[in-house]
């Protein structure tokens, strides 16, 4: 899959590397399977910790969701899901420990970004969470109120403050959190990789992994025309699952979405809109989110309609929303569109599926991957090394459980955007 199109492609600071298309060895101790944000973390973290790693990538590292979703890095859940809706999922202490990751991750990962000098772009100017309607407001206020019961560094806005952080003149109010931020996500793998490879990481690109086989002591991978022995395997594709695992697959609804970018915006108009520099995403199912990138462009996106021309549709959609958002910008010119998946869980939540013996899954970030993905990675590189009990980890685990009415959803999926849309619209959301 190339990234033809891909504004994160055109701007990224950290060249495109070229990785081995060989194992350097027969044995490590643990394979991953895909090369974006959660399999890179893992890997890291496990080859800093001093086990023989290899990472088989089917196409180039980041290609897939993990360099094409818009790199805003969100200290909140889906939606309006509270820290006390993940607690009744899962427990106070796993929930708590999740909301702790979720929370705290960010702070993780621009620090980590700063001690591998990864050059990604990274900016921590907060995370706003805007009210679109009355009924968002309510929902939106008790989030607010849970994490500021769990002590996270949150505050509340009414309709000016949030006017003045954010520029868009028709939300109610909204809450802002210190920790969020942006990166360029491609930018951001890249510089990952790195820094594993300089622990001792092995990557192999271009390696479609056809069969993973239990043996008596090890696991054998199979891809090409290749073969490697590891103790254990970690499955990282996400919303890119294949057959492989056909249980995996049916754990996760695989969404197609799109991001546009805007030309560069004027030095006036960047005075007005956003001029605090700091990104959002409120709760509407049509999409309402934004944020700059370092040129100056913002972003807009939303769910793939399949029926007609799919980048015009997208293109119309991202022209309207942002006129709806920022009314000051007439009617802005579209430079960037591009496609991708992001995987769903029933829950909302991502989880690690036991696969088989020594085989794992992390999977199931539902459109909050960026940070999330990358602390959940490095907390499964410490059961990895025998640092943390498999139980300790703050998500369900266990053996993998089919999203209910999974194949009707993945159809329905591609028609869904203008219902979506339409409830918006209404008030409903």
């Amino acid at each position: 899959m190339n990234m033809n199109g891909v504004l994160w492609s055109d701007t990224s600071k950290e060249p495109e590397v070229s990785f081995e298309t060989s194992p350097k060895r027969s044995e490590y101790d643990l394979a991953i399977v895909g090369g974006g944000l959660c399999g890179l973390s893992i890997a890291l973290e496990s080859s800093r910790r001093g086990l023989s790693v290899i990472l088989l990538e089917t196409g180039k590292i980041g290609n897939g969701a993990s360099g094409r979703n818009g790199g805003i890095v969100v200290p909140q859940f889906p939606g309006a899901i509270r820290p006390s809706d993940v607690r009744r999922l899962l427990g106070k202490k796993k929930g708590d420990q999740l909301c702790e990751l979720v929370g705290g991750g960010p702070k993780f990962m621009f620090d980590q970004i700063g001690k591998y000098q990864i050059q990604c772009d990274a900016e921590q100017n907060g995370w706003v969470q805007p009210a679109h309607s009355a009924k968002s407001e309510a929902r939106i206020r008790g989030v607010f109120e849970d994490w500021k019961e769990f002590g996270q560094p949150v505050e509340w806005l009414d309709r000016d403050a949030t006017f003045a952080k954010i520029g868009a003149p028709d939300y109610l109010g909204g809450w802002w959190c210190q920790s969020g931020g942006t990166v360029n996500p491609l930018a951001l793998c890249r510089g990952l990789a790195r820094a594993a490879v300089s622990h001792g990481l092995d990557i192999v690109e271009y390696a479609h992994v056809s069969h993973v086989l239990q043996n008596a002591n090890s696991t054998e991978i199979q891809w090409n025309d290749k073969q490697i022995n590891a103790r254990k395997v970690v499955i990282a594709t996400n919303g890119y699952a294949d057959d492989l695992f056909p249980s995996l697959k049916k754990t996760i609804v695989p969404v197609r979405l799109f991001h546009t970018f805007t030309k560069p915006l004027t030095a006036a108009q960047r005075g007005e809109v956003l001029p605090t520099r700091v990104c959002f995403t409120d709760i509407r199912k049509s999409g309402g989110f934004c944020r700059y990138s370092p040129d100056g462009r913002i972003l807009s996106g939303g769910l793939v309609y399949k029926i007609g021309d799919e980048r015009a549709n997208g293109v119309q959609h991202s022209i309207e929303r942002l006129r709806q958002l920022f009314p000051q910008l007439g009617t802005p010119e579209i430079d960037y569109y591009w496609e991708g998946y992001c995987a769903l869980s029933a829950t909302w939540l991502p989880s690690i599926s036991v696969l088989s013996k020594d085989v794992y899954s992390l999977a199931g970030f539902s459109t909050r991957g960026v940070s999330i993905s990358q602390n959940l990675g490095r907390l499964f590189a410490e059961y990895l090394v025998d640092d943390r009990p498999i139980e300790e980890m703050p998500v369900e685990v266990g053996r993998p459980e089919a999203f209910p009415l999974r194949s009707l959803k993945t159809v329905l999926g591609g028609y869904a955007f203008p219902i979506f849309k339409a409830a918006d619209r209404l008030g409903l959301t």
